[in-house]
């Protein structure tokens, strides 16, 4: 090897050191702030991954242009803890920040597919953990690059070191003072799930870990700041872990639509549409719609499903993982056999929205549904309605609620949003009351006038007239007292309405809840076949 080829490679080595050093330059001691940060890309990076797998965007290169940028957030927040340097640290604040930006305009401009523009819907509070992971996320790591600026002026570096902690203070304080917020934290899918499958388990790998460090003197040599380490990161896998599952689950339920998308659904098949934007955040919102066989009879009866979910969660897809979920799906092919079009929405969920809101946009579906009758191949002059909980409640209001309670609004207004049969699965009917239920459940309602709430309220509403109504309620029920459904039958009797209410013996809040060691009666099967048998008798002639 000749002297000028050996000076070439020292050269080269040199120039790639020098290039190494410039980037990994400035380096910040780890702490709390650092883990923090990163653990709020990971968490974007894994929400976005699932966003983007379960429920793809129109356009394949936008799937990959999605895919792309959550590996490149992953792969920074593993550059930065191997390496905190400050430009490492301004590139992923710019990252998160960008992240954060595409989120927004996807939700409120929506991204452009050919000639077509999509908008994933945007219904409660979990839709919005992207967001604020990778908000908050930005703050952090361009404070950390700032607080490597030693020429600084002083009131910038007190501004890096305070405003995170200003920033969570104030996040912390909101919470405090929307109650409102407390249940969220609580009834989001999120908490417990994530405490059982992600948080727990992580605890006892970290204790298995600290155990053998007592006992493997080497190991210990070479991990001297655990204990710091393990302190500083627990809280934050707590509130992420929260966070991912409750933003992943949310993300699993979100479509992409469009108003270009042709209404009609081919028999047979089931095909999610748009049927309004909400009034609140101009967030489409999405139908499902499920076509019998091309051997039944058109035009259709057609009824939907109406989710519950205390108003803050839930979603349109019946196969939710839950009993419940299973005999609701059972229930759907049931009346797909029967001949009729079989439907479930989505609404806006507390606190984007409250329940009046939720009701509008359930009349909303109904005149969307009459809107597109023949595209559909539906009878408008045969919908029905069903729901458990919350979904029970907007059920009853479609069906005693006329156009003089300002609920009709938004779009389609030339037609009616009446419904000719109501299934009412353990609803409150009674908004004033809630006595026999958790203190907290009052909560949920949010604040007014008891003369507010009676007005907001099926049982305030009934009248000769009203379509007729099925009513189910678990004897046992501690969520909502069964008080409701048997306060609404009286008084649709007392109207002369067709009612019919079934008292679940042993039976909880929901279809499949039995109590202890009980048998309900009648059994979740027999309850769908009634449902089933309810909407035949009532629309089918």
């Amino acid at each position: 090897m000749s002297t000028d080829t050996v000076e070439t490679e020292t050269v080269d080595e040199n120039k790639a050191q020098t290039q190494i050093s410039l980037l990994t330059a400035h380096r910040l001691k780890r702490g709390a702030l650092l883990y923090w940060a990163v653990l709020l890309t990971m968490s974007a990076a894994i929400m976005h991954s699932v966003a983007v797998l379960n429920q793809l965007p129109p356009s394949a290169l936008l799937a990959v242009l999605l895919i792309g940028f959550t590996l490149f957030q992953a792969v920074v927040s593993i550059a930065i803890v191997a390496a905190p340097a400050r430009r490492f640290l301004f590139v992923a604040g710019i990252v998160e920040a960008v992240g954060m930006l595409i989120w927004l305009v996807a939700h409120i401009f929506g991204l452009p597919n050919g000639f077509a523009i999509w908008r994933p819907e945007t219904l409660g509070v979990p839709d919005l953990y992207i967001p604020f992971v990778e908000g908050i996320s930005a703050v952090f790591f361009l404070c950390l690059s700032g607080r490597t600026w030693n020429a600084a002026s002083r009131a910038w570096r007190l501004s890096f070191t305070w405003l995170p902690r200003l920033l969570l203070l104030g996040l912390l304080i909101w919470g405090v003072l929307k109650s409102v917020a407390i249940v969220v934290f609580f009834l989001v899918p999120g908490v417990f799930s994530s405490l059982q499958y992600f948080f727990l388990p992580v605890v006892g790998l970290l204790a298995v870990f600290m155990i053998l460090r007592l006992v493997i003197r080497p190991l210990r040599m070479k991990t001297p700041g655990a204990w710091r380490t393990t302190s500083l990161v627990l809280p934050a896998l707590f509130v992420l872990g929260f966070l991912t599952w409750g933003g992943g689950v949310s993300a699993i339920d979100t479509a992409w639509l469009s108003t270009s998308t042709p209404v009609s659904v081919p028999a047979g098949q089931t095909a999610t549409r748009m049927y309004c934007n909400s009034r609140v955040n101009g967030s489409p919102l999405a139908m499902d719609i499920s076509e019998p066989s091309v051997q039944a009879p058109r035009p259709a009866p057609m009824v939907f499903y109406i989710h519950g979910g205390e108003t803050l969660v839930g979603s349109r897809l019946l196969r939710d993982g839950t009993s419940d979920g299973m005999y609701f799906d059972q229930l759907r092919a049931d009346l797909l056999n029967r001949g009729f079009i079989v439907g479930s929405i989505d609404y806006s969920l507390v606190p984007v929205a409250n329940a009046g809101e939720q009701v509008r946009e359930a009349k909303c579906a109904v005149r969307f549904l009459r809107a597109h009758a023949s595209d559909l191949g539906l009878d408008p002059r045969s919908i029905g309605v069903y729901g458990p909980s919350q979904g029970g409640y907007i059920s009853a209001m479609l069906g005693t609620v006329g156009p003089e309670m300002g609920l009709d609004a938004g779009q389609y207004l030339n037609q009616s949003s009446s419904v000719q049969a109501v299934v009412d699965m353990w609803g409150p009917a009674d908004l004033s009351d809630f006595s026999g239920s958790p203190w907290w459940v009052s909560l949920l309602k949010g604040n007014g006038t008891k003369a507010q709430f009676l007005a907001s309220s099926p049982v305030s509403h009934v009248a000769h007239g009203d379509p007729p109504f099925l009513i189910m309620h678990g004897a046992d029920d501690w969520f909502i007292a069964p008080h409701h459904s048997q306060d609404l039958a009286k008084r649709l009797r007392a109207a002369g309405v067709s009612v019919t209410l079934v008292m679940i013996q042993h039976d909880g809040h929901g279809l499949d809840m039995p109590s202890a060691r009980q048998v309900e009666q009648p059994s979740p099967s027999a309850l769908i076949q009634m449902i089933a048998d309810f909407f035949s008798r009532t629309l089918s002639a």
